[in-house]
């Protein structure tokens, strides 16, 4: 069944920001935009990458493969893990439901319908990752690649509510590697959006920031997934904690150390002042 009709807005909470995006890459590689400097981590392999984007050596790989409810993808991944994958509903593990079954779902929570909306595969198409933004809707990005009839490989991305994305051109011969990958979606911008500062990974997390949304509740609203790429999800965690951090203190600049301790026990993120103490002596206050 072809998904034509946009998932249906409602407020979101946090705000997330107008996902106006679809495909429209510029002439340049990943790695090569101007000015374009590529974050990475100690400890993450960004040559890793898959066989192929078609390998169902993976059960669970190949159950997922082109499952689009973010909340159905969860529900197969807690089935897996309890090692009762064939236990798993065939209504559940569905690639696309019926609008039926999608208002259905709706009902029980507004997250159910994170990933839902999302445009149907092409021909030979696959998901390879997923940008998740923990929105009242739990909406979902899906970075795709494609197998043409001549070998090659065509990438895009798409989201739910029939937006522009802008991004550079991508080797099309092989599956791409991490740092590949990791360099793609940093430089993919909002068609109209004129802060360029921040890729998928960060810019729907800074833009409910400046909306006025504390950043401490703000450091786990977007993840970045991908079955393909198992260590995409630990390098986007660490640089959305390294931008809270940062934006934390930034905030926090010119007041007393005292009421900086107290703080962060407030929201938590030190049990004790011992605790407060060792995270601003880490980051030299």
């Amino acid at each position: 069944m072809s998904n034509k009709n946009p998932k249906p807005k409602i407020p979101q909470s946090p705000a997330t920001p107008n996902s106006n995006l679809n495909l429209n890459p510029a002439p340049t590689t990943p790695t090569s935009t101007s000015g374009f400097t590529p974050k990475r981590f100690p400890g993450i392999d960004y040559t890793q990458k898959p066989r192929s984007y078609w390998d169902d050596s993976s059960v669970l790989h190949a159950t997922l493969r082109n499952v689009k409810g973010e909340n159905r993808r969860r529900l197969i991944r807690d089935f897996h893990s309890l090692e009762q994958l064939d236990q798993v509903e065939p209504g559940l593990a569905k690639d696309i439901l019926t609008t039926p079954e999608r208002e259905s779902l709706g009902r029980i929570h507004p997250t159910f319908l994170g990933g839902e909306y999302l445009p149907d595969y092409r021909t030979d198409e696959t998901e390879i990752a997923r940008v998740v933004l923990d929105s009242t809707l739990r909406d979902v990005i899906s970075l795709r690649a494609r197998r043409t009839k001549t070998g090659l490989l065509r990438y895009s991305i798409v989201d739910e509510y029939e937006g522009v994305f802008v991004y550079p051109k991508l080797p099309s011969r092989d599956p791409l590697t991490l740092g590949q990958i990791v360099d793609w979606i940093d430089q993919t911008r909002l068609e109209d959006d004129s802060d360029d500062a921040y890729g998928l990974g960060l810019t729907s997390t800074v833009s409910n920031y400046t909306g006025g949304e504390d950043v401490h509740k703000l450091e786990n609203f977007t993840t970045v997934e991908s079955d393909l790429y198992p260590e995409l999800a630990q390098h986007y965690a660490r640089l959305s904690s390294e931008w809270a951090t940062a934006t934390f203190l930034k905030s926090k600049e010119g007041e007393d150390r005292d009421e900086i301790i107290r703080c962060l026990i407030k929201i938590e993120w030190a049990d004790n002042e011992a605790e407060a103490d060792a995270f601003l002596k880490h980051h030299g206050l």
